[in-house]
């Protein structure tokens, strides 16, 4: 008797368990949609649904060509599907939003433009709270997947400093990206709702039954 009775919550649980798994897939931002020269320009938003603030995005297999007397920088070591890379910190951090739905971010390869040795600090916020703060030091010449697992956060804050330059340059702190994935937070269905709801009121139910 014991066990028929645990058969409803059992099934409440199920029911919540496979509601609660997420259909989406990570998807990778290549930025080579955009069409972009060596010189390019900041990305508009939205794109991929995302509001993009001090981002810029350039061909990296041609970029070189546009520094005369420099024969390559990280914009070309950077590029990890042809052609296309992100460019942040013009002297504020590069950042991401989502007003819409929360995301994860998952990875992005990194790498630095001039500078060897980049640190790169990346912060995930869920509205104003801090959730993920993380520094990671990325090369100039060989761009480094770095995997986050930052999760259901709506904004992504990129500052990158120090370092040491790579090819004979002045310093500068900018960052590559290349490849950025991501996978959108699914909203509550009404079915995870309703056996939220289901699993909730079970106790009372079952205390009414046997009174």
């Amino acid at each position: 008797m014991k066990f028929k009775s645990f058969l409803p919550l059992l099934a409440v649980l199920t029911l919540l368990i496979f509601s609660m798994v997420s259909t989406c897939v990570g998807t990778v931002v290549t930025f080579d949609d955009l069409s972009e020269t060596a010189s390019g320009s900041f990305i508009a938003s939205p794109y991929h649904g995302f509001v993009w603030n001090d981002f810029f995005a350039l061909n990296g297999v041609l970029n070189p060509a546009v520094f005369t007397g420099y024969p390559t920088n990280g914009y070309y070591y950077g590029t990890v599907s042809a052609s296309n890379v992100a460019v942040a910190d013009f002297g504020s951090p590069g950042e991401i939003d989502s007003s819409a739905t929360n995301f994860s971010f998952l990875s992005a390869y990194l790498t630095g433009a001039w500078n060897s040795n980049l640190n790169i600090e990346v912060q995930g916020f869920n509205g104003t709270n801090l959730l993920y703060d993380t520094t990671v030091v990325a090369s100039a010449t060989n761009p480094t997947l770095f995997t986050f697992d930052y999760q259901n956060i709506n904004r992504l804050l990129f500052n990158s400093s120090g370092g040491q330059p790579a090819f004979g340059t002045d310093p500068d702190p900018l960052l590559v990206m290349d490849n950025f994935t991501y996978e959108l937070v699914p909203e509550p269905s009404p079915l995870l709702l309703t056996a939220a709801a289901a699993l909730l009121l079970w106790p009372s139910l079952k205390r009414k039954r046997t009174t």
